[in-house]
C-alpha cells in the first residue's frame, strides 16, 4: 500500500512539472515576395528580354536583303531559329502583345523570303514587304508604349490668345538606329527617288519625328543639323530608346 501511494504521489508530481513546463515557441516564418515583372521597377529589364529577339531578327533580316538569292537559305535559317527561340520565350502577361506582334512580324518575313526562293510574282512580295513594314512599326510603338517612350509628332499650330496649354511632361522621343554595318540613306522625301540629303552611319541615330501612315518612313532630325529633317526608310533602322542598346 505504502509503495503505490509513493508510485502515485511521484506519477502526480511528474505530470504536474510537465504541465507547468511552457511549450517551445512556434517557428519563424519567413515569407519572400517576388517583384511584379510588370511592374516599373522590373518592367524595362522583361520588355528587353522580347526586345533582344527583335534586334538580332533586324540584323538577320537586314543580312538577307544584302545576301545573293542562291546564299538566301542558310540566312533564312539562322531567322528561324531566333524565331523559335523568341516563341519559346514565357513572358508575363502584360507583355504578351508585343510578344505576339513580334512572332507576326519574324513569320511575315520568313514567309515572304520563302516565296521568294519559291519564285511568287513581286505583286505577293510586295504584299508581304508591306504587312512587314506595318507589323515593325506596330511592334515599335507597343515597346514605345510599354516604356512610356513617344514618337513625337509634329509641331502642333501656336495657340491663339483665347486657348490655354496644360503643361505635360515632355515625351521621350525614340530614335532611329542604324545598326546595320553599311550607310543608310536619308532622304527629302519619303521616296526612294527622293533626293538623298545626308546618311545614318552604321551605329549612328537620329532623333525620328514622326512616320507616314503606313509607317514604311520615318521622318528624322538629321544628326549634326539641328531644325532640319530627312526621311528614312523604316525597315533599315531600329526604333529605340536614345542611349538603349
Amino acid at each position: 500500500m505504502i509503495f503505490a501511494l509513493v508510485t502515485i504521489t511521484f506519477f502526480l508530481s511528474a505530470c504536474a512539472g510537465a504541465a507547468s513546463t511552457p511549450p517551445p515557441p512556434p517557428p519563424t516564418v519567413t515569407v519572400t515576395t517576388t517583384p511584379d515583372p510588370c511592374g516599373a521597377a522590373s518592367l524595362p529589364s522583361e520588355v528587353n528580354k522580347v526586345h533582344k529577339f527583335m534586334r538580332e531578327f533586324d540584323d538577320a533580316s537586314l543580312l538577307a536583303s544584302n545576301t545573293p538569292q542562291a546564299q538566301l537559305s542558310s540566312v533564312i535559317s539562322d531567322m528561324q531559329e531566333i524565331r523559335r527561340n523568341a516563341e519559346d520565350q514565357i513572358v508575363p502577361a502584360c507583355l504578351v502583345n508585343l510578344k505576339q506582334i513580334q512572332l507576326a512580324h519574324m513569320n511575315t518575313v520568313i514567309n515572304t523570303l520563302i516565296g521568294f526562293l519559291g519564285g511568287a510574282d513581286q505583286a505577293s512580295l510586295n504584299q508581304g514587304s508591306d504587312i512587314a513594314r506595318q507589323q515593325h512599326n506596330q511592334y515599335a510603338i507597343e515597346y514605345a508604349r510599354l516604356l512610356g517612350l513617344t514618337v513625337v509628332s509634329p509641331p502642333t499650330p501656336t495657340l491663339g490668345a483665347q486657348e490655354t496649354a496644360t503643361s505635360q511632361p515632355a515625351p521621350t522621343p525614340l530614335a532611329a538606329t542604324n545598326q546595320g554595318t553599311s550607310d543608310v540613306h536619308l532622304y527629302a522625301e519619303p521616296s526612294e527617288t527622293s533626293t538623298v540629303v545626308a546618311v545614318l552611319t552604321p551605329g549612328q541615330s537620329a532623333t525620328a519625328l514622326t512616320q507616314t501612315q503606313d509607317g514604311a518612313w520615318i521622318q528624322v532630325e538629321i544628326p549634326g543639323q539641328p531644325g532640319q529633317t530627312a526621311w528614312v526608310f523604316g525597315a533599315l533602322v531600329v526604333l529605340n530608346a536614345p542611349g538603349a542598346p
